[in-house]
């Protein structure tokens, strides 16, 4: 690699995209990750990407910069709010079957977080992994410069997958809900029928029961849709190549 004004200049446009990205990405972007473990991780891969970029002249990099960080935002953002649906789900599932009391403090939020979603954003996080996600990343910070007049077509996709996360969330949950649903109308049944029945009393457990019946019959169909999940945010961080 070339120590010329150029090679600099790309190098300095990279490290902008790819700070910005591990900023806004899933898994990366978390709070236990340390700032200067990112910007060394930064680094680190605009010195591998810079050389195999297009070339870009100094008088450009006050357009670029903003650019590239622009453009690392979205992409990473993009992947979060797919991912955003697994955690959505699981946050659903944990309420609708009882488990609501068992919230715990999330550390990369600083805010109560259901076992379940901790759960599903896991096996969505792994999905996204196994489906190629790390390297749909890597092609993102290795792709052309970009101007910030070219990426319209980045804001359409964050703004389409914003819309999508409640509808994934809803998929994800579905059996749940339809659950607690019937659960919920036969005990209100049952207290009609029996005004004596102390219904309160065994609600929970009657909600944990075939919350749990419903769960194990639906694993399978659980894991499917967190790993669709996970391929919808490598599909839609490789579309950033396009840009």
């Amino acid at each position: 690699m070339t120590l010329d004004q150029g090679a600099i200049a790309g190098f300095l446009a990279a490290f902008c995209r790819a700070a910005a990205f591990l900023q806004a990405a899933p898994m990366v972007g978390e709070r236990q990750l340390p700032v200067k473990a990112r910007a060394a991780v930064a680094a680190v891969l605009a010195l591998a990407v810079s050389p195999i970029r297009p070339p870009l002249a100094p008088a450009d990099l006050p357009l670029a910069v903003p650019a590239e960080i622009l453009l690392g935002l979205i992409a990473g953002t993009t992947a979060r709010l797919i991912l955003a649906g697994a955690e959505a789900g699981g946050e659903l599932i944990g309420l609708q079957v009882g488990l609501g009391f068992a919230h715990s403090v999330d550390p990369s939020r600083g805010e109560p977080s259901s076992t379940l979603r901790q759960v599903a954003l896991s096996i969505a996080g792994l999905a996204f992994l196994a489906a190629g996600g790390l390297e749909a990343g890597v092609r993102v910070l290795a792709a052309a410069p970009s101007d910030p007049f070219s990426l319209h077509g980045g804001i359409d996709r964050i703004i389409h997958q914003s819309a999508d996360v409640l509808v994934a969330a809803l998929r994800l949950a579905a059996p749940a809900v339809i659950a607690g649903t019937l659960t919920n109308l036969g005990l209100a049944l049952a207290s009609r029928a029996a005004p004596a029945l102390n219904v309160f009393s065994v609600m929970l457990a009657g909600m944990l029961i075939f919350g749990a019946i419903v769960l194990i019959a639906t694993a399978p169909v659980f894991v499917h849709e967190l790993s669709a999940i996970g391929e919808r945010a490598t599909d839609a961080l490789a579309a950033f190549t396009e840009l």
